[in-house]
């Protein structure tokens, strides 16, 4: 698309006459997903401005300029929703995006590979890593856990002495 697009959440169909959407998001924060003032959506992305947002549990309804019937808004259905990577707040020390995650190596402390980190899911208390798209280790997320990400580097160094069981 020649941008820089981070996809966000994937339309899941029309609510309503008047053209608004309902939004699932792959994250989990209403608060901030409610900063974007403008969207991306489908490829080729076009970029809609928000007129108003509302969270109804696990998804967002969402309205948008221009999307003014359940016509129009049943066009979108299954689309991907995209913001630019500047439209991103800027993240605290240790603290990554998970498309910025994904793809990176998972090596332990000892110079074991257990291969890429291919999915993140978020489970409540912390977010859980899935490495290796065959055996799937499902690594949690933690201070305890997790000793070193180079995004550089694209690698990831775990301390497995708590998880050892998980890995066998």
């Amino acid at each position: 698309m020649g941008e820089d697009l981070i996809e966000i959440a994937r339309v899941k169909g029309h609510r309503g006459l008047k053209g608004q959407i309902w939004i699932t998001p792959y994250g989990n924060s209403f608060e901030q997903f409610v900063q974007y003032s403008h969207l991306i959506i489908g490829i080729p992305g076009k970029q809609y401005k928000v007129l108003s947002c509302m969270q109804h549990k696990d998804r967002y309804i969402v309205e948008l300029e221009g999307i003014g019937n359940a016509n129009l808004a049943e066009e979108l259905k299954g689309k991907s929703v995209f913001v630019k990577r500047q439209w991103l707040p800027t993240l605290e020390k240790d603290e990554y995006y998970w498309h910025d995650l994904i793809g990176i190596r998972v090596v332990t402390v000892n110079g074991r590979e257990l291969g890429t980190l291919v999915n993140i899911f978020c489970t409540g208390s912390n977010d859980v890593y899935v490495v290796d798209d065959k055996k799937q280790y499902f690594i949690p997320a933690t201070a305890d856990v997790i000793r070193e990400v180079s995004l550089e580097k694209k690698i990831m160094v775990i301390d497995t002495s708590s998880i050892e069981e998980i890995l066998d």
